[in-house]
């Protein structure tokens, strides 16, 4: 009866094809929802419906041959087509399907299930500290001169001329004749990360929150130019001046996204594209540059005129015609400095160091699970955390490094004990060397 449905039919071995896929794109999806990947009996109901559909595609493949040797020449082109498009939809569905179960599923991954801090370890761990800043402050936290500049913009009266002007014939020069003194110079200060992306090197500005320097990690700093709370007063808060903005030199190009090199000249007055945004704005992306490095601006607030742009590129103008104006804070005394905050969310971490390594190079992250040495958000800590910082032969002289890193092991509200290594790659090619190490008290990230 069966072989006659499945080999003496058009459909039957169609059917049977669909059938099975269907009911593993459902398992696939409650895979993910349920988050019952680690149950032994449903792992074998997976495989077994994974086993039943290469068997369903094998007898398609067997009901097509037979279709041939009868010469049943429409019946096996009827199955070739309605199987090619079955199959391609199958694959589709099963692409949406893992999209799905992932978004919308838990991210338990159990890691810290069966994980104690030890005993010995609670006296000396680190507590992660609280958050330094949001990425939505208002204008009142910042108190660095980049950030002065732009919300001194914000507060004049927006007009409708886009109409950007830009001179970067100082840094342009820098970039082609004194290179090793401006990438110093970008290493040393604080409101620079100086940081590799890709294999190449980026400058993005990090601002200072209430005396703390605080990147975030896309580099875009958004908020409202005075104070109001969201949920109590949003009539107030959105009236209020909303911005977000970015600044990036690429070396050559601007990293996020995609690799954009510069449309304009470094010296250069032109009108920027501006497209509606959010919350009744303007946003605009603009660039300048030439083959050897590019100033991306992005800004979004409520007027066409690019306030922030002009302000930024004002701003960037006058820095760059000398490479001694440090802020107070690029050089600090005394001994090393490690810093643990909290993120936006669990698993979400700051870390900040007052740190010398001596000599020109990289400082990168290594994390491990401190109990079992298991190698923590591995292939992708050493990207996110990478910065070049700066140095000097006098080791009381601190510099600082200042990143926000992600530990993907382990799920919210389960802590556990992690080591966290500060390593340096010199420059000279010498062997890589750790700076520095502690034991924090963490969480995993969760979707």
């Amino acid at each position: 009866m069966v072989k006659k449905f499945l080999f003496d039919t058009w459909y039957g071995a169609l059917v049977a094809l669909a059938s099975v896929s269907a009911v593993l794109l459902g398992a696939i999806v409650a895979d993910g929802y349920l988050g019952v990947r680690g149950n032994i009996a449903w792992n074998v109901l997976s495989v077994s419906l994974f086993l039943a559909w290469i068997a369903a595609c094998v007898t398609l493949l067997a009901a097509i041959f037979v279709s041939l040797f009868r010469r049943r020449w429409l019946r096996a082109l009827l199955q070739v087509l309605l199987g090619g498009l079955l199959l391609g939809g199958f694959l589709v569905a099963f692409m949406m399907a893992c999209v799905l179960g992932t978004l919308f599923g838990p991210s338990e991954d159990h890691f810290a299930d069966e994980l104690a801090i030890p005993a010995e370890l609670e006296a000396d761990i680190v507590v992660p500290g609280d958050q330094a800043g949001s990425p939505f402050d208002s204008a009142d936290v910042y108190d660095d001169d980049f950030a002065r500049a732009v919300f001194a913009a914000l507060k004049k009266e927006g007009g409708d001329d886009p109409t950007v002007t830009c001179d970067l014939s100082a840094l342009s020069e820098l970039v082609h004749s004194r290179r090793d003194d401006l990438m110093a110079y970008l290493a040393r200060h604080p409101g620079w990360w100086l940081h590799e992306y890709r294999g190449r090197l980026y400058a993005m500005r990090r601002w200072r929150n209430k005396g703390v320097w605080n990147h975030q990690h896309n580099g875009c700093y958004s908020g409202n130019t005075t104070k109001h709370d969201f949920a109590q007063d949003f009539g107030a808060w959105q009236k209020a001046t909303h911005y977000q903005t970015s600044t990036t030199i690429g070396f050559p190009f601007t990293p996020f996204g995609r690799e954009r090199g510069a449309e304009r000249g470094p010296i250069s007055t032109a009108r920027a594209d501006v497209t509606k945004g959010n919350l009744d704005s303007f946003r605009s992306n603009v660039c300048f540059g030439d083959k050897d490095f590019c100033v991306e601006v992005i800004e979004e607030s409520p007027a066409r005129e690019r306030r922030i742009t002009n302000a930024v590129l004002a701003f960037l103008k006058d820095e760059f015609q000398s490479l001694t104006n440090l802020p107070p804070d690029a050089v600090v005394r005394g001994s090393d400095e490690f810093t643990l905050r909290n993120g936006m969310q669990p698993g979400i971490y700051n870390l900040t160091l007052r740190i010398n390594p001596g000599e020109p190079g990289l400082v990168y992250l290594k994390a491990f699970e401190a109990t079992k040495g298991t190698r923590l958000s591995q292939g992708r800590l050493k990207g996110a955390s990478n910065e070049r910082i700066g140095w000097s032969n006098d080791p009381e002289e601190k510099f600082l490094y200042e990143n926000e890193f992600t530990i993907y092991e382990g799920d919210w509200g389960k802590p556990y004990a992690a080591r966290i290594e500060v390593w340096f790659r010199p420059d000279s090619g010498q062997p890589e060397r750790k700076l520095m190490e502690r034991v924090c008290k963490i969480e995993g990230w969760m979707r």
